[in-house]
């Protein structure tokens, strides 16, 4: 029972990594400019600890942090300003006193889980494939509307915690520990089920146009049209896949790899 590879050491083990991975998280979001590097940098060391490729948590979340800071505090301080606006725009819509439309309600309503619907997708993306801050956040509103079950399920994992804390308020210390590791565990589950169908179509792709130069999603239409490709593809980028990643390169690099 108590030996090193078996199933209730494993599964302390992964709780201990939840735990460290929850501290720091909340450790990096103190500063809140940064809450969108801690996710994609949570998100990061949290795919690997479902595929079970975690050894150094500490060291890799700060690796995952620098990384992914520049562009995941830019993608972050735009989710913050919508945020902002929509809070302004809700206390004047609800206390303000004047009658205002329903219409203009609802649309404020759609526009937030719109909203939420690409952020839940927008940092994982982040911290799972080389992109643009453009590409990155249309792509995440992309997935978002073409896995429309996943991506409720996963708005839905983050009332989990307060659905247990309503019924168990004395739970809330191992809340505290292991709350956060636990939504970003289950969520890290569920997108990479998302991404590992791009990985697989990709990979037939690349198979299928080796030869060819009509572009990486040329023939996959019933995924995306050709305007608004989830792969930006106007320069032709070469991917190579590396570490669980795409990573985009020059073609020249690409070659000298090869």
């Amino acid at each position: 029972m108590f030996k090193l590879d078996s199933p209730l050491m494993n599964f302390l083990n992964k709780i201990a990594d939840i735990m460290i991975l929850n501290m720091l998280f909340i450790f990096f979001c103190m500063p809140i400019i940064t809450i969108g590097a801690s996710f994609s940098a949570a998100y990061y060391i949290g795919f690997k600890m479902v595929r079970d490729q975690e050894s150094y948590i500490i060291r890799g979340f700060w690796k995952a942090f620098r990384e992914n800071f520049k562009q995941a505090t830019i993608m972050w301080l735009i989710v913050l300003a919508a945020i902002i606006i929509l809070f302004f725009d809700y206390r004047i819509v609800l206390y303000s006193g004047l009658a205002f439309p329903k219409w203009m309600l609802m649309c404020m309503i759609t526009v937030t889980i719109v909203l939420l619907m690409g952020a839940v997708y927008m940092f994982a993306l982040q911290a799972h494939f080389m992109n643009t801050v453009k590409n990155t956040i249309k792509n995440s509103f992309l997935m978002a509307l073409s896995h429309l079950p996943t991506t409720f399920l996963l708005i839905a994992t983050y009332a989990i915690p307060i659905v247990i804390f309503y019924f168990i308020p004395r739970i809330m210390p191992a809340l505290f520990l292991l709350g956060f590791g636990c939504v970003l565990y289950l969520k890290a589950i569920l997108l990479l089920k998302v991404f590992r169908k791009y990985e697989e179509a990709f990979e037939q792709v690349e198979q299928d146009t080796e030869d060819s130069d009509e572009g990486i999603f040329a023939q996959s239409e019933p995924i995306e049209n050709e305007e608004d490709s989830i792969i930006d593809e106007r320069n032709h980028p070469s991917k190579v896949f590396q570490d669980g990643r795409f990573i985009e390169v020059a073609e020249k690099s690409a070659e000298k790899e090869q």
